[in-house]
């Protein structure tokens, strides 16, 4: 009889271990993964993004043509014979202003706000995108959840995702077509493919990065279908097929509307276009700045990558960032937001393996390799901790809706500019701007060193500008002639915010006003300037832009400024002018012209026209006139010249 041993378990026989976790739970934790991995990091994205100054800013480099763009492409009829479809990232800017024009529901708030509002948006979107891809490429939800949390609320991330860009939505798009390539049905490939080309006609700069992107997954897919034993090519061809279909398609479009007869809006999308100066620009702008405003967070994404090339094997993440980062420095070095949208989503799929790795290294029974998994960890949660104080010391520059600066401009420009007048402003205020004033409001272009600066309205025409940190002090040409018979009316904001609205005075005055020699003279001039300053701001008389100039520069009589303010104590008035008396040489105005009187027209209205005449008449002393005459342009008052003057009643 044969005995036989105790019988050796094999793995075959083994039974489950007393520590295994049940099946229920392990369901239970695949469906909680999103909860607990991406929730925390979305809801941390959405309240750092929203409650961040950098979210309150006039958009400045591309951001401000961008949001421009987005405005001017959702105009009627403003696509109809266009032809920037791919010299400018119109289609990108299209679907950008849809979505604007949906958030800020009519007037109800300003549009940097719907458009700061739809960045936040489209960054959640690209977090969630994000995070599904990473989970499609078998990385941990610690991994996914970290990376995803870095990629939303480090203070380089908040600093690009704020900034109005739409290469934004091309990179949702880019996200979208990598997520469903990496389906396994044949549908989520096509539509992979068709969401890659959505992606390259909304910004033309993405196809950099979509080239290696398309290679590395073919050979992924290659891998994954030799593992299995099925065939490859018809796999990768179907995402190729989507691809090319919706590339013809999509130019067939393109070309239609190009063929369509243009008119006024198109004008105004095609003058965007070229006031952007979209030469290639060598440069490391886009690492100059998050190294100056980041650091930390870019040592850990250099540490990230090394780790997902050397520890991770993952070679594909080296080569992305590597061509993310080669496109940052050519062809769009000269401004730094748009290469860092496409490379901080490369740069959070390396961090996602590194943390794989940190992971799975805290188990390792080498006791150093434990350490260092747990350093690198820790070195990742600091990024987050270093964010969240960064983000709780700024809200202290918070500042409500109705006193950002540009709101206030907005008023002013309103309250202050009569009908008719000419308004240049950056591009980054121009859609705020445009629909509110009852001024003609343009935009001034790029500073590309040109003599005339491309801009919708010429400089010559300009009655007050709107300067802000876009636009250089070295202007030449046309330029430099406005800003140069310019004075400051008004200031809001300071330091990189300030919005100054100067007033441009009349070209080529017949007599220029002489600075004061002696005593007297000086202490004239000083009163004329002050009681000028007082009369431009006074809200019931209503100038141009080369009056207002007049009366800052103290160019204007001081009896005249008295003898206004006495009168609109009653009524509301609007000057046509301030000239300078016959044969006087001092250049300063002692006649005023009166053209409305409380809205009426003077001299054609008698009523308005007797109140005025009757005013001016009794007027004694210092205070008297020299003359008064009715023209067809209004009512003339003019004083006798005397330029060191100090009225004392």
């Amino acid at each position: 009889m044969e005995v036989q041993g105790p019988r050796r378990e094999t793995s075959r026989h083994r039974s489950a271990s007393r520590f295994a976790i049940p099946r229920p739970a392990g369901r239970l934790a695949t469906i909680l993964t999103p909860a607990v991995s991406l929730l925390p990091a979305v809801v941390a994205l959405v309240v750092v993004q929203s409650l961040n100054p950098a979210a309150q800013r006039v958009p400045t480099g591309a951001a401000r043509f961008d949001l421009t763009g987005a405005w001017l492409a959702t105009e009627p009829g403003a696509v109809a014979g266009t032809t920037s479809w791919l010299a400018a990232p119109t289609l990108g800017r299209l679907q950008l202003g849809a979505l604007l024009r949906v958030l800020q529901g009519g007037q109800s708030q300003s549009v940097l706000a719907a458009a700061h509002g739809g960045m936040l948006l489209l960054t959640v979107v690209q977090a969630v995108l994000l995070w599904w891809v990473l989970r499609r490429l078998s990385v941990g939800g610690v991994g996914a959840g970290l990376a995803t949390a870095l990629f939303g609320v480090a203070p380089i991330a908040i600093g690009v995702h704020t900034a109005v860009s739409a290469v934004a939505v091309a990179a949702c798009w880019l996200l979208l077509a990598a997520g469903l390539t990496l389906g396994v049905t044949r549908a989520e490939r096509i539509a992979g493919g068709v969401a890659a080309a959505v992606a390259v006609a909304s910004a033309p700069a993405v196809a950099i990065v979509l080239l290696p992107l398309a290679v590395l997954l073919a050979l992924r897919l290659r891998r994954e279908r030799r593992a299995l034993g099925g065939p490859w090519a018809r796999a990768a061809l179907s995402t190729a097929a989507g691809f090319v279909v919706a590339a013809v398609l999509i130019a067939l479009v393109m070309a239609i509307a190009a063929a369509l007869p243009s008119g006024a809006a198109t004008a105004r999308l095609d003058a965007l276009t070229t006031a952007q100066d979209a030469t290639p620009v060598g440069g490391f702008a886009a690492i100059v700045l998050w190294a100056g405003s980041d650091p930390l967070s870019l040592l850990v994404a250099v540490g990230a990558v090394v780790l997902a090339a050397v520890a991770a094997r993952d070679r594909a993440i080296t080569v992305l960032v590597a061509v993310g980062a080669v496109a940052s420095i050519w062809p769009q070095g000269g401004d730094p937001v748009p290469p860092l949208v496409v490379l901080l989503p490369l740069v959070a799929a390396a961090v996602a393996r590194s943390v794989d790795v940190g992971v799975a290294a805290l188990g390792h029974p080498l006791f150093v390799r434990s350490v260092l998994g747990s350093a690198w960890l820790t070195a990742v949660g600091a990024v987050l901790v270093v964010a969240v104080v960064a983000w709780v010391v700024g809200l202290s520059a918070l500042v409500r809706g109705g006193d950002l600066p540009v709101t206030k401009v907005e008023r002013w420009v309103a309250a202050s500019v009569p009908a008719g007048q000419t308004v240049l402003v950056g591009l980054g205020v121009y859609p705020d701007l445009v629909g509110t004033a009852k001024a003609q409001v343009g935009w001034y272009g790029s500073g590309n060193g040109a003599t005339a600066v491309p801009s919708s309205v010429p400089w010559s025409r300009a009655d007050y500008i709107v300067v802000d940190g876009s636009l250089p002090s070295d202007r030449t040409g046309a330029a430099a002639t406005a800003l140069g018979r310019s004075l400051e009316v008004a200031t809001f904001g300071t330091g990189s915010a300030e919005l100054s609205v100067r007033a441009v005075r009349q070209a080529g005055a017949s007599v220029p006003l002489k600075p004061p020699t002696t005593a007297a003279g000086r202490a004239a001039a000083a009163l004329r300037k002050s009681v000028g300053m007082q009369l431009a701001e006074n809200p019931r008389i209503q100038l141009d832009g080369r009056d207002r100039a007049l009366l800052l520069a103290g160019a204007v009589d001081t009896r005249i400024a008295i003898v206004l303010a006495q009168f609109v104590t009653s009524h509301s008035i609007a000057v046509s002018g301030f000239g300078v008396a016959s044969g006087d040489a001092s250049g300063i105005r002692t006649v005023v012209t009166i053209s409305e009187i409380d809205g009426r027209n003077v001299p054609s209205d008698g009523t308005k026209t007797g109140v005025l005449l009757r005013f001016l008449s009794d007027l004694r002393g210092q205070l008297a006139t020299r003359s008064i005459d009715a023209t067809d342009s209004g009512i003339s008052a003019a004083f006798r010249p005397e330029p060191d003057l100090i009225p004392t009643g």
